[in-house]
């Protein structure tokens, strides 16, 4: 009888186990299928740039577009026009703020040491909760501004340093941050070449992880339920099995027994207690829910909890 519940027991845990692989399986299968290979986030951007130069007779274009080198002492502005749409597909609202903030900073050794840095917040919006993002920001950098901002700095303090502007697009989603657009302009360099970098990367994968984060909290509940549920079950199903598979040598006793508790070993489990008998050939006495047996005057004693 009892190798029987041990080999269905270790049957159903096998299947219970194995079922639970197969889960696992598929719900890797539907994360990989229907997250990663397929945005959750719909993005449109189109962020760009152009250089508006002073007044004068050599250039005949007021202004001249990205990607190209400008002169220094001929720009007027930087005419930064910031371009971002998003969606999420799930039609879950979106928790958002943005800035856009320049950076004034000037380097030693080589551009390789910060020796200062001043930041300057151009434009904000905080806490806003959309299903989509959609920023259309126009900014005019006034890029002679900021060169003499510099120089009177060096000025002041009679150095030399090589320094960036960095103009930058903020954008905090779900309470992460990421500076998408950022464009770093040289202030002391006669002949300016602007760089302008985008970065998306922190969209790619926040959502994917907090899907999976919630798939595998269910999983791990779910096996610690089965598990639970599972020892409840096969414990008090086995005690009870015990008890009627040795019951021929439990003997029922109406009165206390009276036990030198100087002389007691008390046993965690009752299989225990019924091997100790048999290998002695001894009964096992019951009094309430105290189960125990004597040997050589020494008490040893299973306490049986409520069934």
């Amino acid at each position: 009888m009892q190798k029987k519940r041990k080999k269905l027991r270790i049957l159903i845990t096998s299947c219970i186990i194995i079922l639970l692989i197969g889960i696992l399986f598929l719900e890797a299968m539907y994360f990989n299928k229907n997250i990663q290979k397929n945005n959750i986030y719909k993005l449109k951007n189109k962020t760009y740039y152009e250089v508006t130069l002073k007044p004068n007779i050599y250039f005949s274009n007021k202004k001249i577009k990205a990607n190209n080198y400008y002169i220094a002492n001929a720009i007027k502005s930087v005419d930064i026009y910031f371009n971002y749409y998003l969606k999420d597909k799930t039609k879950e609202k979106i928790n958002y703020s943005y800035d856009i903030t320049a950076t004034l900073k000037s380097y030693a050794d080589n551009g390789t040491k910060l020796i200062w840095t001043r930041n300057f917040n151009l434009k904000s919006k905080n806490n806003m909760k959309q299903e989509e993002i959609n920023i259309k920001e126009n900014y005019s950098l006034n890029y002679q501004y900021y060169v003499n901002y510099v120089k009177a700095f060096q000025e002041y303090y009679n150095i030399k340093a090589e320094t960036y502007l960095y103009v930058k697009l903020n954008i905090k989603i779900n309470d992460k941050t990421n500076s998408y657009v950022v464009l770093t302009v040289p202030i002391n360099e006669n002949i300016v070449e602007i760089a302008m970098k985008e970065d998306n990367s922190f969209l790619k994968n926040s959502k994917q992880n907090i899907e999976l984060i919630k798939i595998i909290i269910f999983d791990f509940l779910a096996i610690v339920i089965v598990i639970a549920v599972n020892k409840i079950l096969f414990n008090k199903n086995d005690e009870e099995t015990i008890l009627k598979e040795y019951r021929d040598i439990i003997i029922v006793i109406k009165n206390k027994p009276n036990i030198n508790s100087n002389n007691i070993i008390y046993l965690t489990n009752l299989k225990d207690l019924m091997n100790i008998a048999i290998n002695n050939n001894i009964n096992v006495f019951n009094y309430q829910n105290n189960y125990y047996t004597i040997i050589n005057n020494t008490y040893y004693v299973y306490i049986l909890k409520k069934l």
